[in-house]
């Protein structure tokens, strides 16, 4: 009779940043954990992300995704409601918090090395054994449904925000706001919140990502001991719709109650994979990043504007890059979108001098490495592009994409994506 071998947890050592490293485990069960050793401090950050957000949810259920961060929170079988809460605050934890996106989940906090053990636990019994009573449900529909009146009904830029997306997305799921449509957050029962719970909250749908003064066979050994015996589950996720190519600008006036006129513009990109990324984010330096950037100089210090704004949102499927303002007292956002575009079309006709290119570049780079000073920073950075990208060493490799990019990529990826036609915009007025 053959002997059954049960399989192994895969371990590979991978790059970082100069000569730290990322060693990722896979569990049998699928689970990925990611371990970075940081010995500045004897502490650690814990984040768990799943591989689920407003992206993945059924049509008719917007906001799910985002109601179910709250339920977490919640009852399980072994904790009453507020036991997570207060032994995490008790046992000194830092930087607790929770969100939902697009495309993830995520759950995070920070905490002194002797409780590596006790998150485990508590983040596993999370995972496997939440509570979803109805009472429970109920009461936190209720504060979503709060929030999205404090967020989106009552609040202009919000309105703003959540039309821009309706107008540039019409079947993408891009197009419903994360924190869902009211009348979806109605319709939605326990059972839904259980069916999600029992599809999307398993270990083959989890990155655990742990960075500080840790052991990557400790930090193994515990995640084992925890997770090692959940099942994974069979992930089932809604056909996600292509959206149809833009061929003519769509723009939505709205009379709000503000003081000036606001427009936020949306122009289509890529996945957050497309290495046409790189060049983009070197456009966005080089159009709002610092008062030397072309759009602070044309808009702000001309008096146009209050304040300008521009950036990518990549991800897993085509997203929007953003550019956004508050005209000043007595200008029209009209000036503005003239400016802009003004902009937009000198980068199109003329390559950026080197020296420009190599400010934007500095710029990203000092950015960039900022961006990871704190092990919170570095378990985010893993976690977020592992989901997002497939493969978080794509976003290690970026750095050096980076420093290939020239002026004629930024010119030809300008005159891709950022034509009148591929933007969408909603133009804010005072009553």
């Amino acid at each position: 009779m053959k002997k059954v071998l049960k399989p192994k947890t895969s371990h590979e050592v991978l790059p970082s940043f100069g000569k730290a490293k990322v060693h990722r485990f896979v569990l049998p069960n699928g689970l990925r954990l990611f371990v970075q050793e940081s010995k500045l401090a004897p502490i650690f950050s814990y984040q768990t992300w799943y591989d689920v957000g407003s992206r993945d949810e059924e049509p008719g259920l917007s906001g799910i995704a985002h109601l179910f961060e709250h339920m977490m929170f919640k009852e399980t079988k072994n904790m009453r409601q507020g036991v997570f809460d207060k032994t995490m605050e008790s046992n000194g934890a830092r930087d607790l918090n929770a969100f939902t996106s697009t495309d993830y989940t995520a759950y995070v906090q920070s905490l002194p090395i002797e409780a590596l053990d006790l998150v485990a636990k508590l983040e596993s019994e999370r995972m496997c054994h939440l509570l979803l009573t109805k009472k429970q449900f109920e009461s936190e529909r209720e504060v979503v449904h709060n929030e999205r009146r404090q967020r989106n009904e009552n609040n202009p830029e919000g309105q703003m925000f959540e039309e821009l997306q309706k107008l540039a997305f019409k079947v993408h799921p891009y197009g419903r706001p994360v924190i869902g449509f009211e009348e979806d957050l109605n319709r939605m029962t326990t059972a839904d919140c259980e069916k999600f719970y029992g599809e999307f909250y398993t270990p083959n749908n989890a990155v655990i990502s742990v960075v500080g003064d840790v052991k990557p066979e400790k930090v193994l050994a515990i995640i084992t001991k925890h997770y090692g015996k959940v099942a994974p589950s069979k992930i089932t996720r809604p056909e996600i719709q292509v959206e149809p190519e833009q061929r003519e600008e769509k723009v939505l006036n709205m009379s709000l109650n503000v003081q000036v006129e606001k427009a936020y513009m949306a122009y289509k990109i890529p996945i957050a994979d497309h290495p046409d990324q790189t060049p983009i984010s070197v456009l966005a330096a080089i159009l709002s990043t610092g008062r030397s950037s072309r759009l602070y100089r044309a808009l702000v210090d001309k008096g146009v504007t209050i304040d300008i704004g521009a950036g990518a949102n990549p991800g897993k499927d085509a997203g929007l890059f953003y550019v956004t303002f508050s005209a000043q007292a007595g200008k029209k956002a009209s000036d503005a979108i003239k400016a802009i575009d003004d902009e937009f079309a000198t980068i199109m006709n003329k390559p950026i001098s080197e020296e420009e290119l190599r400010r934007a570049k500095n710029k990203l780079q000092t950015e960039f490495f900022m961006g990871l000073g704190t092990n919170s920073a570095r378990a985010n950075f893993v976690a977020q592009n592992e989901i997002v990208l497939g493969d978080y060493k794509k976003a290690v490799r970026a750095l050096e994409e980076l420093e290939e990019v020239t002026a004629e990529d930024v010119m030809r990826v300008t005159k891709s994506y950022f034509q009148k036609t591929n933007r969408s915009m909603v133009i804010g007025k005072p009553v």
